[in-house]
């Protein structure tokens, strides 16, 4: 009998080919476990190594024993019952076991297609749709000090900025993805906190005049790699600049994805080649990057050095417009010498590089921030936009322009967005928050809020309030409220704190916090306008019924805004109209009240962000004043158009008690 022969009477072939089988099923079993634990990858490799080594005993024992019905015993040299008997049972369990498998491997294949998982990468997003998500890890550097730290900064910083312009992917900011240097959470962890398809780890290391880069792109949902590189380059921008663009063209075609000629264009574009002001440009965004807001002077100084070193460097130019312009928003002294300075660098970009995204972003600060023209920023941001398509910081300021020009439903699109782009950041989501309730979009708002940890007051007090939306119960939300006061009173913005008072009516308690507001000039308060302490001591006083010193303070606030309006102009600013509005309320001045209302509603109309924010102190000021029609008339009014007034919370505060009888009102409640 030949050698063939003998391994197919005792049945050898047959286990092999079950072992076969029944180790291709517990390896996809343990695909499925080791993603379900989110193990790392090791784990399978490992198993898979075991089941194919574990063939070899399989074929060995199969040759030296044999199942019989009274057990495995050792082989016979002649059994023919072996080979009608235990080879019938194996065929059996071959032909079972192949169905089984083929019937996982159809389920597994129909959930793969329905979950995307069949998809290339470049096809996937979190949601399945759209260009792929990349999430850039901060780069490590060979040392914690010295330039490789520096340069490992700066090449994360600016290779971001390389694939935000790219149209084929999507980039994760900066922000979200800072929480991961040095982390020890796998691949898989992180695609999945961050909604990435792919992740890109790096490293820096510098010595004498010689960069070295390395970086290796890792698919997100199998850990698999995808690309990985090392450039050895000589140090200067040009060569940094350089290997980010290889980086970001290599990313693209890993991901299967086509650069476009504009994509191409901007790749190729080399931001300044004198390395003195890349590094002053660096230091300046170190500095953005520390203060958020609130820069101190050193930021501009660096970005003033970094300009003079290399006058051609648009991006230094356009971050330097921003600074300027944003200062003119806000301190008109420095207006006569920042806006020309603002106007020289604008036309100095654009002679540069006049279809730039520096360009455009450059006229979006000016225009927003310096001319309040929202519409033509609004322009100039878009085109912006559209050559950094994955750029967080455009995003932002194009959610602020849409604001001013009330252009909520944008907005809130503009801001998910940003939630995609920078998904760790809680700060997004807060402002979806606040756009929903604006919008009066509350079955929204709940579900985003639940989504958050309440770890500051204004999300814990916007989630009672929405709760109190589906209890009705404003006991409960007075406990709720004045518990969470009690919890959090050294952290809480005296305003909110007080504002809570007031909505209990616990006027003694808000009377307690006056002293502690600041006054006009104080505390950044413009000298213009009154302060919180004598603005909330009158609304105090009025519901609390304390006329003598009512008296007292309308008497000091009416003198002092009487002096702003004939320095400000004949109520050219709507502002002002809104603290005369809540004087003539107090003192009964019911007709000058309504005229100061309309005054400001059409002065707040040119901003209607403004109007948004603030049309409930209209309605309440215009209660406490006994214009029943008006105050119900702005109450509906406020309730179809974005505000802040929301009809299961506004109608019930104690602005309203002086009209609250009349008939109009009672009318109002009851179709609430």
């Amino acid at each position: 009998m030949s050698f063939f022969e003998e391994l197919k009477r005792r049945n050898v072939p047959r286990v092999v080919l079950t072992y076969a089988v029944a180790g291709w099923l517990l390896v996809e079993v343990m695909d499925l476990l080791t993603d379900a634990f989110e193990a790392p990858s090791w784990v399978m490799k490992v198993f898979i190594g075991a089941v194919a080594l574990g063939v070899f005993p399989a074929a060995i024992f199969s040759w030296i024993y044999e199942i019989t019905p009274d057990g495995i015993k050792k082989e016979a040299t002649d059994n023919p019952a072996h080979e009608t008997g235990a080879g019938r049972k194996l065929n059996i369990a071959i032909i079972v076991m192949l169905a089984i498998a083929i019937g996982f491997f159809v389920e597994q294949r129909i959930n793969r297609i329905d979950q995307g998982e069949s998809q290339p990468v470049a096809e996937q997003t979190s949601e399945s749709k759209g260009p792929p998500m990349l999430a850039v890890l901060p780069f490590v550097s060979a040392s914690l000090s010295g330039d490789s730290e520096f340069f490992a900064v700066g090449v994360h910083d600016d290779l971001l900025t390389q694939l935000a312009q790219l149209h084929s992917i999507r980039v994760i900011s900066r922000t979200s993805v800072l929480e991961y240097r040095d982390t020890v959470r796998n691949i898989r962890e992180i695609g999945k906190a961050l909604g990435a398809d792919a992740i890109l780890e790096g490293g820096v290391q510098s010595a004498g005049d010689r960069i070295r880069i390395n970086a290796q792109l890792i698919d997100a949902k199998t850990d698999e790699h995808l690309w990985a590189e090392t450039y050895d380059r000589e140090l200067s921008p040009s060569s940094i600049f350089d290997v980010q663009a290889e980086i970001a063209r290599a990313i693209t075609s890993a991901l299967h994805a086509t650069l476009t000629e504009q994509d191409d264009s901007q790749l190729a574009a080399i931001p300044t080649e004198n390395m003195a002001a890349y590094r002053a440009y660096r230091r300046a965004m170190e500095f953005r990057e520390v203060y958020g807001g609130g820069l101190p002077d050193a930021y501009r100084e660096a970005l003033e050095e970094a300009v003079a070193l290399d006058p051609t460097f648009t991006r230094a130019w356009a971050e330097l417009a921003g600074n300027l312009s944003f200062e003119n928003f806000f301190d008109p002294e420095k207006i006569p010498e920042g806006i020309a300075r603002a106007e020289e660098i604008i036309e100095n970009i654009r002679t540069l590089a006049p279809n730039s995204a520096d360009y455009f972003i450059g006229q979006a600060y000016y225009t927003y921030y310096t001319l309040k023209d929202y519409d033509r920023a609004d322009q100039f941001i878009t085109q912006a936009q559209n050559l950094r398509p994955s750029d967080v910081h455009i995003a932002e300021l194009k959610s602020w322009i849409q604001r001013r020009q009330g252009d909520h439903e944008g907005r809130l699109e503009t801001i998910r967005l940003m939630q995609k782009l920078d998904p760790r950041n809680s700060g997004r989501t807060i402002n979806l928050v606040n756009s929903l309730l604006v919008t009066h979009q509350y079955d929204e708002a709940w579900q985003e809020i639940k989504k958050l940890e309440l770890d500051d007051y204004w999300l814990a007090s916007t989630y009672n309030l929405l709760l109190l939306r589906e209890h009705q119960d404003w006991g409960q939300w007075a406990a709720e409220s004045l518990a969470l006061d009690a919890k959090l009173e050294d952290e809480i913005r005296l305003d909110y704190l007080w504002d809570g008072h007031i909505a209990r009516r616990d006027y003694a308690a808000a009377e307690k916090l006056l002293e502690r507001m600041p006054g006009p000039g104080e505390s950044g308060h413009s000298e213009v306008f009154l302060g919180a302490r004598q603005a909330n001591s009158i609304v105090t006083y009025f519901l609390s019924g304390q006329d003598d010193r009512l008296n007292d303070v309308l008497i000091e606030s009416r003198t002092h805004l009487e002096k702003s309006l004939t320095s400000a102009g004949d109520f050219t600013r709507f502002d002002l109209n809104l603290d005369m509005l809540l004087v003539n309320a107090a003192e009964g001045n019911r007709d000058d009240a309504e005229r100061m209302a309309r005054r400001y509603q059409r002065g707040a109309s040119a901003d209607l962000a403004e109007l948004a924010l603030s049309r409930h102190y209209v309605c309440q000021f215009l209660a406490m004043a006994g214009s029943v029609e008006l105050a119900v008339e702005c109450l509906r009014d406020s309730f179809a158009e974005p505000s802040l007034v929301m009809p299961f919370f506004e109608p019930f505060l104690p602005y309203y008690d002086p009209i609250r009888e009349s008939p109009e009102f009672v009318a109002l409640l009851a179709e609430l």
